[in-house]
Order: structure tokens, then C-alpha cells, then sequence
């Protein structure tokens, strides 16, 4: 077991309450579902110098118009904000107009590569990333999973990479992986070979959340099926795997993404849960014994091989604890499938 990073924590007290009251705030703090407003709320509020981030979508609901407003508030106090956005995404256009009239500097990234993360560092010292992005939807109703990171070594880093997208987004940041505090930086291609080392790696237990896995038969040796495979192999040798994924009631395209990874991690003996279908689980949560990776990459072809994405794995029991409680709230693993479903 790592040392832990944080107060210790009372997992049954875990599976009913939102995350941030379970912890007292410290280097390494889940920020999930509900938290994540008041959280990057409470960050720009803060900052004194600086403020960047990079998100797939900026929205023109009420919980953007307040993010914006405390953005616009940031700049006429001479704070510095910079943000990336993905061209991709219509609404994204009018973010940046609302965004550059506040005195920001805002644009779009490439339109040769997807910019899929969910990041944004504050003061170069404090980083806010995981799967929250920044809509009304994904803040107010998914079930989401971020980390809230106190460290100036990672802000740094994440700094640095955001600088590099800045530059050129389409270029693969040159940015080797750095630790601090228990806490190991993952970004774009770093993603595959540091989950798979975990699942291979894994006595105990092995926990994912996740909203898209699109495992396919015909892919044999691709990265998605290699990790999806790795579950299975896992099982097999008795460590206790369980994964959840989205079940929708309206995104009839992810339900026939994730189905094959379904029925193969049933069939294998892996337990399997659907989410509750009026609730989108939009995590993407990777745990392994004491270990987790939390961020912004799904278990696809584009996410693995393509698409910028940030991720973290923390070595720690405590959050891999909190996360292992998180796992079991109803609204994720709501049903459990069999081999027959």
C-alpha cells in the first residue's frame, strides 16, 4: 500500500455523498459529478496571474454564463486567461466571440486532430482535469470524474503542454512523463501502455468506469481490444474485475459501441454494469489495486492513437479507495448484465 496522500476516509460513508465533503481539500482531491462547478468555480476566483485551459466544448448554458462571468471578472483584475477549444464543435464558434469580447485570449485548435481534453491550470500551481466538460449537461447531470491537483511541479508540466497545443496542436507534445507527490503525468500516446501495465500488473482488484469502450473481434492486436482483453485475463487469474459503462436511452450509436465490449467481458465471467439509463456516465475511471487513472481519454481507436487527451495515475489508497466507492453508487452500477443480455 502507497503512504497515503490524504486524511484517511471511511469508504461505506463514500457511496452516498458527493466527493469534495468526504475530504478535506489537499494536494490530490476527487472532484466528481456535482463538485465540479463550485470546484473550478472557486479556482478562478481565486487566481492572481494566470488561468488556461483546454476543453472540447464551451457551451451558453447557465453554468457557462456563470464560468464566464468569473473569467470575465479574473481578466479585470489582471488576471491572465488563455483557453483552447476544439474547431469541431458548432457552439464553440460563439464561446470564442463571448470569450475574446471579455478580454481572454480564446481560439481554436487544429482541424487536423481532436483536442478531447477537459484541463485547466490555474496560477501555475493548481490543475483541474478529468471528464467534465464544460456544458451545462456534463456539470449538472452526468456522472463525471475529475482530480483537483496542488502541485507546482505537475501545473508545470501541464502548463508546459498546454503551451505546446498552443504552438501547434496537431504535433505530439514532446513531454515525457513527470511525477510528484504520488501522482504521474499521462498524456496523448503515454495513455495505453501505462493502463495496460496496470491491468496486467493487478492482484486484487481492477475497477473501470468508462463511457465508451468500442471493442471489436475484427481488430484483433488493437490497442482497445488488447486493454478489454486484459480485463478478461485478469478474471481469469483471480483478481476481482468489475467495469461499468454508459447505457443510454437516447445515444442509440454509443449503445452499439459499447455492446460488444459487453457482451465479450460477460461472456468472459467479468462482472458487467449498466448505468442507469436516464443518467449519462461519462467517467472515465481506470483502478487497479492502488492505483487510478482518472481523465479524459474513452477506450477508442482515435482516443488511444489520435485525439490530445490528459489523464493522471495516482498511486495512492485512499483515492483509489474513494473511487472504488464511487463505482458502487446506484446511479452507475445500476444493473448487472449476463452473458445472455
Amino acid at each position: 500500500m502507497s503512504m497515503s496522500l490524504l486524511r484517511p476516509i471511511v469508504v461505506s460513508a463514500l457511496l452516498g455523498c458527493a466527493g469534495l465533503s468526504a475530504w478535506a481539500e489537499g494536494p490530490v482531491t476527487p472532484v466528481v459529478n456535482r463538485d465540479y462547478l463550485p470546484t473550478v468555480l472557486a479556482l478562478i476566483n481565486s487566481a492572481t496571474n494566470s488561468i488556461e485551459y483546454l476543453h472540447l466544448e464551451q457551451h451558453d448554458g447557465r453554468a457557462m454564463r456563470v464560468i464566464e462571468a468569473a473569467l470575465g471578472a479574473a481578466v479585470k483584475r489582471g488576471v491572465t486567461v488563455r483557453g483552447l477549444l476544439d474547431d469541431g464543435i458548432n457552439f464553440n464558434a460563439a464561446a470564442v466571440e463571448r470569450m475574446l469580447a471579455l478580454g481572454a485570449d480564446v481560439r481554436f485548435d487544429t482541424p487536423q486532430k481532436m483536442l478531447h481534453n477537459k484541463l485547466v491550470v490555474v496560477d501555475g500551481r493548481v490543475v483541474l482535469l478529468g471528464s467534465t466538460n464544460w456544458t451545462g449537461n456534463s456539470m449538472g447531470n452526468n456522472n463525471e470524474t475529475n482530480l483537483r491537483l496542488d502541485d507546482p511541479l505537475l501545473a508545470d508540466y501541464f502548463a508546459r503542454y498546454i503551451a505546446a497545443l498552443w504552438a501547434d496542436s496537431e504535433a505530439e507534445p514532446d513531454l515525457p512523463s513527470v511525477e510528484s507527490g504520488g501522482v504521474k503525468t499521462i498524456i496523448n500516446r503515454q495513455y495505453f501502455p501505462e493502463v495496460l501495465g496496470l491491468l496486467n500488473g493487478a492482484t486484487q482488484r481492477i475497477r473501470v468506469v468508462m463511457y465508451g469502450i468500442s471493442y471489436s473481434p475484427k481488430y484483433a492486436g488493437g490497442k482497445v481490444n488488447q486493454l478489454v482483453e486484459a480485463l478478461a485475463t485478469a478474471h481469469n487469474r483471480g483478481v476481482d474485475v468489475a467495469v461499468v459503462m454508459d447505457l443510454s436511452n437516447y445515444n442509440t450509436i454509443l449503445n452499439r459501441v459499447n455492446g460488444p465490449a459487453k457482451d465479450y467481458l460477460a461472456r468472459a465471467g467479468v462482472a458487467v454494469y449498466d448505468d442507469a439509463k436516464t443518467v449519462t456516465t461519462h467517467a472515465k475511471v481506470v483502478l487497479a489495486d492502488d492505483a487510478v487513472v482518472i481523465g479524459s481519454a474513452n477506450w477508442g481507436k482515435a482516443a488511444l492513437e489520435e485525439r490530445n487527451e490528459t489523464s493522471v495515475l495516482v498511486q495512492d489508497a485512499d483515492v483509489a479507495d474513494f473511487f472504488g466507492a464511487y463505482f458502487e453508487r446506484p446511479s452507475l452500477s445500476a444493473t448487472k448484465r449476463t452473458a445472455a443480455d
